[in-house]
């Protein structure tokens, strides 16, 4: 039974931290396209 709760446990903590890592990028990504926008070098199209 130990055997089972520290199989999951180590399920949920690599589940954490992927999903930790998954977030920090998408932060990332979006600060660089907000930056580009603020920056006005992102293409406008206006018509």
């Amino acid at each position: 039974m130990p055997l089972v709760v520290t199989l999951v446990a180590r399920l949920l903590e690599s589940m954490f931290v992927i999903g930790s890592i998954g977030s920090v990028a998408v932060f990332v990504l979006s600060g660089i396209e907000d930056l580009k926008m603020l920056l006005g070098r992102e293409e406008s199209e206006h018509s």
